[in-house]
């Protein structure tokens, strides 16, 4: 039974095409192809192309979305989630995802100017003439334990969606939206499983795309840290 997200891996929509699909792994073959970043880099580029075999094949995908949601039995095991954050924590009985934006105290740039950043993905307003993707860092802070079993870290990314009560167009009849206090849009979080490999590192950095999430400009850019 698949229990991987071959859509977060390859960071791209359910609904992307088949070229939009090669194109998204060919730009992830530049950053993860093993002569560039090594031995630990081999589990996420096989994760790579194994996503890009089974989505890029219109039969072997239709066959794997039967198996997103089992109608019985049991899943297979899942990797032990593992939690961000500054320092060492035991193991939650609940593991919970944490916000790459709030939980954290250090942001740079400031929290206003990414989220302006993030924001510009949902309007299409105010993006600057040549943007590019830019990445953002998160530390990870792993006991030796955690890194030697591998596991999951669960990070929530901030998205945006139009207002629900005035269907984005920021009024009420003839009054402002009290709800998005015509801003058109509100926030949400959508949580991103990102894999970590058995026996991972100290430094080493795993860059994952989110566009999947429909985020263009930002992608995310793990820093491993093992405590001593």
């Amino acid at each position: 039974m698949m229990t991987k997200d071959y859509y977060v891996i390859l960071g791209v929509s359910r609904t992307e095409s088949t070229g939009g699909i090669r194109e998204a792994f060919r730009e992830l073959l530049k950053r993860y192809h093993p002569e560039r970043v090594g031995p630990q880099g081999a589990r996420v580029f096989q994760d790579m192309v194994e996503a890009s075999q089974v989505l890029s094949d219109p039969e072997r995908r239709k066959l794997y979305h039967q198996g997103l949601r089992p109608a019985g039995g049991s899943a297979e095991p899942q990797p032990a989630p593992l939690i961000v954050g500054q320092r060492p924590q035991p193991e939650p009985v609940v593991p919970e995802s944490r916000s790459v934006l709030r939980d954290f105290q250090t942001i740079q740039p400031s929290f206003e100017a990414l989220m302006e950043r993030v924001l510009r993905n949902f309007t299409g307003i105010g993006v600057p003439k040549g943007e590019r993707v830019e990445g953002l860092t998160v530390e990870v802070l792993l006991s030796a334990a955690e890194a030697a079993r591998g596991g999951v870290a669960s990070l929530g990314v901030p998205v945006f969606s139009p207002c629900p009560v005035c269907g984005g167009s920021g009024r009420e009849w003839l009054f402002p939206c009290t709800y998005c206090r015509e801003q058109r849009m509100v926030e949400g979080e959508e949580t991103v499983r990102i894999p970590l490999p058995p026996m991972v590192r100290e430094g080493t950095i795993l860059e994952v795309p989110i566009r999947g999430l429909g985020i263009h400009n930002i992608y995310l850019r793990l820093y491993i840290r093992i405590a001593a």
